[in-house]
Parts: C-alpha cells; sequence; structure tokens
C-alpha cells in the first residue's frame, strides 16, 4: 500500500509534465503554424522564396521568375561564327503547379507534432524546390539546322569549263558540316547546367566536321581527253529548223555529269516553247510530217547518242523515231518525244564528264571529255544492220474538188520501213567480240497525194448531172526513203563527212511542210 502510495507523485509529474509539453507544443506550434491557404516559413522554388504566400501569390512571383529565365541568351560558336537566340524563342517554360501544391502541403500532413517538427526544420534549413525547365526540342533543333547549319562554310566543287578550245578548272574549297544531334545535345547539357543562373549566357560550340568538296580540283582535271565525237549535216537553208538544232545544242553545251550521275537530254533542252529559244519546224506525228515547236532537237539527240557510243558511256534510255530519219543510219538514232522519248546516258566513269557541243556551216557536233582509261589499240566500230524492209504501200490521195481534175501534188513521199539493229564492234589484243547494242522498228508510210476533182465513184447531188469521168492517168510509182547502206565509225575516227543530198523522191533530210497548211499537233518524235 505504501509503494503504490510512493509511485503516485512521480506518475502526477509525469503526466504534468505531458500537459505542459504538449501545451508548449501546442502554443508554440499555433505560433508557426501557416494559414490553410499559406506556405510555410523557409520555402523556396530556384532562389525565390515563397514564404507566407497564397497559391496565388506564389503562382504570380514564380510566372515572372520563369520570364526572366527565358530572357536569356543562348549563344552557339560555330567556328568563330556566332549564333544567338534567347530560350523565350525556343518556347522555354516550366511546369509551376506541382511545385505550389508541394509547397503548400509542408506542415500541414501527419500529427500535431510531426507537423511542428517539419516546421521547425523548414524555416531552420530551408525547403528549396528545383524548377523543371523545359523548352520545345523541335524549335530547338530547328535553330540549330537552320540558323546555325547556315554558318558553315559550303563545299565548292571545281568547275569544269572550256576556254578558247582548252579545258579549265576552277580552285575547289573545303567546307564544314555542322553535326545537328551533338550540338543539340550539347546545349540541353548546358542549359540544364545553368538552370539556377537566370540573367547568365549560355554559351554552347557547336560540332562541326570537315567537309571535302565532291569534286576537288584534281578529279576535275583528269577530264582531260577526248573519249567521243560525232558531227551529222543539216540543211542550213531551213532556218527555222536549224535554229532549232542550234539551240538545243547550245543548251547541252558546257554540260558536266559527274560520276554516277545520269544526264537527261529532254531535261536540258525543254521546254519546247518560243520563250526557249525554239520555232516551228517539220516533225513526225502519226506517220506524217507536220510542223511544231523545236522541229528539228532529235538530229541533236542522235548526234549525241553516236558520241555517247564512241565514249563508251552508259546509255540509260533511248528510242527510235517512228519513221527513218536520213541523217544516220537505222538503230543510230535517237528520238526525243514529250515525256516518253528520251536520250538519257549515265557517267559511270570515276571522273567528271563534260560535253561540247554545237553547230557549224550545216553541221551539228559533240565532242565528250572525260579521262581516257582504254587501250591505245582497242578499236570501237558501231554497225547498222537491216534485217527487214517493209514497203510503203498504195498512195494515200485526197480529193480537193476546187482543184481541176488535172492537178495532182504529193504532199508527202513515202516512207519505207525497217528493222534494224545496232551491233558494237570491239577489237582488242587481236580479238574481236560483236554485241547487240539496241534493235529498232520503223513505221512504213504511203505517200500522200492529193487530186483534182471528185472521188471517183462519188454519186452526184440531187438535181445535178453527173460529170463524164476524165480520161484516167497512170498512177506513179511511189517513191520511198532509200534503204541505209551499213556503215561502222570508228572511235578515233575524224568527224563523219556530210550525209548524202537525198535523190529525187527520197524522204529530204529536213522535210518541208506540205503546200497546204497543216494543222500543228504535239509530235510523236520531236522534229525528225
Amino acid at each position: 500500500m505504501r509503494q503504490k502510495q510512493s509511485f503516485l507523485p512521480a506518475f502526477l509529474v509525469i503526466v504534468i509534465m505531458g500537459i505542459l509539453i504538449a501545451s508548449y507544443v501546442f502554443v508554440a506550434y499555433a505560433r508557426v503554424k501557416p494559414d490553410a491557404d499559406r506556405i510555410c516559413q523557409g520555402v523556396f522554388a530556384d532562389e525565390v522564396e515563397l514564404s507566407g504566400m497564397t497559391a496565388d501569390e506564389a503562382r504570380n512571383v514564380l510566372n515572372e521568375h520563369i520570364v526572366r529565365l527565358s530572357r536569356r541568351t543562348l549563344t552557339v560558336d560555330v567556328n568563330g561564327k556566332v549564333v544567338s537566340t534567347t530560350l523565350a524563342d525556343l518556347g522555354y517554360a516550366s511546369e509551376l503547379e506541382p511545385v505550389i501544391e508541394e509547397a503548400l502541403k509542408i506542415g500541414k500532413e501527419g500529427s500535431m507534432f510531426a507537423n511542428y517538427a517539419r516546421l521547425r526544420e523548414v524555416a531552420a534549413e530551408h525547403k528549396v524546390f528545383e524548377l523543371a525547365g523545359n523548352y520545345s526540342e523541335k524549335k530547338l533543333k530547328s535553330f540549330v539546322e537552320k540558323k546555325c547549319a547556315a554558318k558553315c562554310t559550303k563545299a565548292k566543287n571545281s568547275k569544269i569549263s572550256m576556254e578558247n578550245g582548252t579545258l579549265v578548272y576552277s580552285k575547289s574549297r573545303q567546307g564544314e558540316t555542322l553535326d545537328v544531334e551533338s550540338t543539340v545535345q550539347r546545349i540541353q547539357t548546358a542549359l540544364a547546367e545553368q538552370v539556377e543562373a537566370a540573367e547568365a549566357e549560355v554559351k554552347v560550340q557547336a560540332v562541326v566536321t570537315v567537309k571535302e568538296p565532291d569534286v576537288s580540283k584534281k578529279l576535275a582535271s583528269r577530264c582531260r581527253d577526248e573519249i567521243g565525237k560525232y558531227a551529222t549535216s543539216f540543211n542550213a537553208g531551213n532556218v527555222s529548223r536549224s535554229k532549232n538544232v542550234a539551240n538545243a545544242a547550245r543548251l547541252i553545251n558546257g554540260t558536266v555529269v559527274y560520276p554516277g550521275e545520269t544526264f537527261s537530254v529532254h531535261d536540258t533542252i525543254s521546254p519546247m516553247t518560243e520563250e526557249n529559244g525554239y520555232y516551228q519546224a517539220p516533225s513526225y506525228s502519226n506517220g506524217e510530217v507536220v510542223d511544231s515547236i523545236g522541229g528539228g532537237v532529235c538530229q541533236v539527240s542522235t548526234t549525241l547518242y553516236n558520241a555517247l557510243l564512241l565514249a563508251e558511256l552508259e546509255i540509260v534510255e533511248r528510242s527510235p523515231h517512228s519513221m527513218v530519219v536520213t541523217y544516220v543510219k537505222p538503230s543510230m538514232d535517237a528520238a526525243i518525244a514529250g515525256d516518253y522519248k528520251d536520250l538519257k546516258f549515265r557517267n559511270n566513269t570515276d571522273v567528271p564528264v563534260y560535253i561540247e557541243g554545237g553547230t557549224v556551216s550545216g553541221s551539228v557536233y559533240f565532242h565528250i571529255y572525260g579521262e581516257e582509261t582504254r587501250d591505245p589499240g582497242r578499236t570501237v566500230v558501231y554497225e547498222s544492220e537491216t534485217i527487214e524492209t517493209i514497203q510503203p504501200g498504195e498512195d494515200k490521195i485526197t480529193y480537193d474538188k476546187t482543184k481541176p481534175e488535172t492537178f495532182m501534188q504529193v504532199t508527202q513521199e513515202a516512207h519505207i520501213g525497217y528493222k534494224a539493229v545496232l551491233w558494237k564492234i570491239v577489237t582488242e589484243n587481236g580479238k574481236t567480240k560483236k554485241t547487240q547494242v539496241n534493235s529498232s522498228t520503223y513505221k512504213a508510210e504511203p505517200r500522200y497525194v492529193t487530186k483534182g476533182g471528185a472521188k471517183p465513184g462519188a454519186s452526184p447531188k440531187p438535181g445535178q448531172s453527173p460529170k463524164a469521168t476524165a480520161s484516167p492517168r497512170p498512177d506513179r510509182t511511189p517513191k520511198a526513203t532509200r534503204t541505209p547502206k551499213p556503215t561502222s565509225a570508228p572511235r578515233d575516227a575524224a568527224t563523219p563527212a556530210p550525209a548524202e543530198e537525198p535523190k529525187p523522191g527520197d524522204s529530204p533530210v529536213e522535210p518541208e511542210p506540205p503546200a497546204a497548211t497543216a494543222v500543228p499537233v504535239p509530235p510523236e518524235d520531236g522534229g525528225q
């Protein structure tokens, strides 16, 4: 009984002390406890103090802080050339709401004792939230790709030109290439490291590598040898057609085709318009000779084709004419028509190819320059072989009632059709190899004749007496284009002699338009 009485005072002391401590904590907590809508003391976001602020007040000061951060300048050094922008231009922003929400919870969760301890800790040691600055990666990459990369010096290729009959080569220059991905990563790292420096300039060195020119002067100067040439003759008296031939040759002249590139005659000489220097001249269309803009350009592509064959460059595309032409043998021609007939070749060598072309004294010529790597004893001959001849058939007769019955006019001579192949014959080291290059089919077309009077057998109109039939005249046998003779042209041969003048009745080299005005239509073959 006495032991129990001895413990009572101690118990009462403990209780009283507990009450006193609780009272003290309660009073102390009441003094430091923030209002429900305010942040406690000692809370910061970056270097901005949020103590005692409401959510709206904290939001306002932090927005101002983000604006200051976005005013920072990003400077990128591209090999000594500086490019600058602001973080605002990169869409710099920060998500504030999660920070404000966490700041408001401090000292308001858990027991009174835990909250009081937490509030004392934060007040003494501070709680600092780091604002995660975000920017648009798309805008950052665009800035690097467009503005930074534009400061890089571009590599300069050596250019090849002809001056006074001599090939000359301009100087080449090294360039610079900006590594976009690596430069973007450097900027991102710098921004993350300097996020707390609100007024600081963020400086970054761009990642730049040396870019060698595609064609150095050393490589360009290897294009020094004439590796193929060819020429064909035309009637300089046909002024419009001659101008078309000269214009197309001019547009091709001076072209440089780099290793691996493909050259298109159509793309180079187009568009076929008066604004581009072309005139109306005869061309083939649906078996007839009609006038069209650019008539005659096929002779240019044909001449270039034969020069390319002698240079032994890779022919990617070539088409024959619809009817045979007279300035080369069958299968040695190359037609141009719309976007479905073109002459294309690929530079399958290791050096640039230079094309020189033009017209002189009724001839169109092309010289192909590159690097001669073939054996001096190698000879190349191309041989045209006609394997089938197709006769043109009977005349196509049109009757003109306005003309007397004795009238007869040949508006277009007959064309014999052919099937032909082109052979490449190479002799080297005493051995000869014969390879087929192409095969071609040319349509036969009858002679077109206009006669006077009505068509025989036509019924007279009611009320009219039929006219007496005129005495028949023996029809002339249609004359056709002459059969081409097989020819060959050695690789290193001199420019071929002009083609023979056509014999009477042959299809002329430049077909003249018929006496009656023809309605212009799109050419089937670009001008013969």
